[in-house]
C-alpha cells in the first residue's frame, strides 16, 4: 500500500476502482488484459472489475463490471481491502471485494479471456502492482 506522501504526490483525487476477487475452490477467475490502443498496463494478468462511475458505489460497481466483463452475475461477500495506490499513468484507490458467482456452476464465455486459475499459480504471473499484497494473502489464506 502506497502512504499518503505517494497520494499527496500525485496531486490528483484517486479514480475509484473496484475489484472481484471470485474463487471455486483455490482457484481465482483472471484473464489477460487485452492490449487496447491507449490502455494501461497491456497483457498484465487482472480480476474482473474496473472503475466506478460517478457517484456510483463501489460494491455496485463491481457487481455491475463483472456483470459486463464477465457475463455472470455475482453476489458480494465483504470488502478484503482497500488500496492506494499511485501508477505512473494516475492514482487509483482499489476496492477489493470478496464474491461469488449468482449461480455456483456458471461458467465465464470464453471469449471473455476470463479462466479460473490455481492460487499458487498467481505469484508466477505479472499483475499491475497494487495486486501484491492481495495476491500475497490468497496465498497465505490457502496455505492456511
Amino acid at each position: 500500500m502506497t502512504g499518503p506522501t505517494a497520494a499527496s504526490e500525485a496531486g490528483s483525487l484517486p479514480t475509484l476502482v473496484a475489484i472481484g476477487l471470485i474463487s471455486r475452490g483455490n482457484s481465482y477467475l483472471i484473464r489477460r488484459r487485452p492490449p487496447l490502443p491507449g490502455s494501461p498496463m497491456p497483457g498484465k494478468w487482472e480480476f474482473p472489475g474496473g472503475k466506478c462511475e460517478a457517484d456510483e458505489l463501489p460494491e455496485t460497481c463491481v457487481q455491475r463490471e463483472i456483470l459486463e466483463e464477465v457475463g455472470l452475475p455475482i453476489e458480494v461477500a465483504r470488502l478484503r481491502q482497500v488500496i492506494d495506490h499511485v501508477y505512473p499513468h494516475g492514482h487509483v484507490l482499489l476496492h477489493f471485494f470478496d464474491c461469488r458467482l449468482a449461480q455456483a456452476t456458471a461458467e465465464p464465455d470464453p471469449a471473455t479471456g476470463f479462466r479460473w486459475v490455481p492460487v499458487t499459480d498467481l505469484p508466477g504471473l505479472e499483475f499491475p502492482g497494487a495486486n501484491a499484497p492481495i495476491i500475497a494473502e490468497l496465498l497465505n489464506e490457502a496455505a492456511g
